[in-house]
């Protein structure tokens, strides 16, 4: 299917069909040659997943706007000028043409520091080759700026390009990184970051605000693995997270978020408040208690109320009949589980996800309550270049649905260097201890994708 629109003079074209299976993850891993920006997402317990390789074309933002100002741009060059065509010829939610990136946690704070180099406040693309896996069904998009060519030309220029790169061989860590031991190392040291805590519970209990959320990182040097390779594992032990990967040349921001921030689908908005942290238990009998003390703690129900009533209002603001369960339920991964409150309503307005985005983050399980306050906060105390982390990211469609997670349990990988991020929310009664167990656990998922657990 072809699909055209004005873009200031020129056309950008897409054509869209089906194609035989392809793994997106292989994809993505095989392509590192071919294509310096390349974007993978993917649920890998409801058989969804989206591989974007090269840039048709491309939005990027410095400044604090950076989320309205993509908005903005998706709408004059994507959405306005699009054929839609007819509704049977549709291709299903999640097949191309899409526009794929992120944002920093704070774009007005962001700049190009380490290990953010190539990644600016915010960007979105429209891949020149997108692949998606909707259950069964492959769908394989092309994109390009061109003002001729048939549609049967591009088809086949893009199947050409999709052989080529599933021919090509995979990327190995062994060729291209130093064989040097294992070191991780944090930042700030735990006692500082315990002192932070410490101040952040005694602002908390001085009337400063309810909750805040403080982020620390781990830097784990001499990696031998490679994005695609963490991504693996990842998918085999987090099948219910949300994988995510952004690679700009050979940097890339990856991780898998248990946090979804906003889904727009066929007018349906789904998002759900995710706050409150507990360990799984080593039996059946104690991963039941331990998620009952975590129901039953008043630090940690309140940590969790704070982004209900937020997300709540945002999500009564622009819906329609928003239903929310009255007790949050529990959200078990592999390592942890957390307080979960599902919210669903119906879109009242022409509001595209991106839209939705902007008035949602940063929710109070990353930036705290009130956000003015919470945001203050962490400029001054916080010392680290959060960038991505914890921000949006996601994907919106020619119609301006899709999806958007909060970039948690995330790490930037550069050859044999990663940067790995956790965060906690600190209340009037936080301890310092047990914060920083909960980030340590937090961090566990991407230090084994790393094969740096024992480091």
């Amino acid at each position: 299917m072809s699909r055209s629109s004005s873009l200031r003079g020129r056309a950008l074209r897409s054509v869209r069909s089906q194609t035989a299976p392809v793994d997106p993850l292989d994809l993505f891993d095989r392509a590192g040659t071919f294509y310096r920006d390349r974007v993978f997402w993917e649920h890998p317990d409801e058989d969804f997943a989206i591989v974007g390789l090269g840039a048709a074309w491309a939005f990027a933002a410095s400044g604090p706007t950076s989320v309205p100002e993509a908005a903005a741009a998706w709408r004059s060059d994507l959405h306005d000028g699009v054929d839609l065509g007819t509704s049977a010829d549709e291709a299903p939610w999640g097949a191309g043409p899409l526009a794929l990136g992120g944002f920093a946690f704070a774009p007005g704070d962001h700049g190009p520091a380490p290990p953010w180099d190539g990644f600016p406040s915010g960007k979105i693309v429209v891949p020149e080759l997108t692949v998606s896996r909707i259950g069964r069904e492959t769908w394989m998009t092309s994109a390009a700026m061109a003002e001729a060519g048939t549609d049967g030309a591009r088809v086949s220029g893009a199947l050409k390009v999709l052989s080529d790169i599933l021919a090509a061989t995979p990327e190995r860590a062994d060729g291209r990184t130093a064989r040097e031991p294992l070191v991780v190392e944090a930042f700030s040291a735990e006692a500082r970051w315990k002192a932070a805590v410490r101040s952040a519970a005694t602002a908390g209990r001085d009337g400063a605000f309810t909750k805040v959320v403080l982020a620390r990182s781990l830097t784990v040097r001499g990696v031998r693995t490679t994005a695609s390779q963490v991504l693996r594992r990842l998918r085999a032990g987090y099948p219910g997270c949300t994988l995510f990967a952004v690679a700009v040349g050979d940097r890339c921001f990856l991780g898998a978020t248990p946090e979804r921030l906003i889904r727009l689908r066929g007018g349906e908005v789904t998002t759900a408040a995710v706050a409150g942290t507990a360990p799984r238990g080593a039996t059946e009998e104690a991963d039941r208690r331990l998620g009952e003390e975590l129901r039953a703690s008043p630090k940690e129900r309140l940590e969790h109320a704070v982004v209900v009533d937020v997300v709540k209002d945002v999500m009564t603001e622009v819906c329609m009949g928003v239903v929310a369960p009255a007790e949050p339920e529990l959200l078990r991964v592999a390592n942890v589980q957390h307080l979960s409150t599902p919210l669903v309503g119906r879109l009242r307005d022409r509001l595209s996800v991106l839209d939705l985005v902007e008035r949602l983050h940063p929710t109070p399980a990353v930036g705290g309550f009130p956000r003015h306050a919470a945001l203050q906060w962490i400029r001054r105390h916080e010392d680290l270049a959060r960038g991505w982390y914890a921000g949006p990211i996601g994907w919106i469609n020619h119609a301006g649905e899709g999806e958007f997670a909060v970039a948690i349990r995330s790490a930037v990988m550069s050859g044999s260097e990663a940067v790995l991020f956790a965060g906690c929310g600190i209340v009037a009664d936080s301890d310092p201890d047990q914060e920083y167990a909960e980030s340590a656990l937090k961090m566990r998922p991407m230090l084994e994708a790393l094969g740096a657990a024992g480091a």
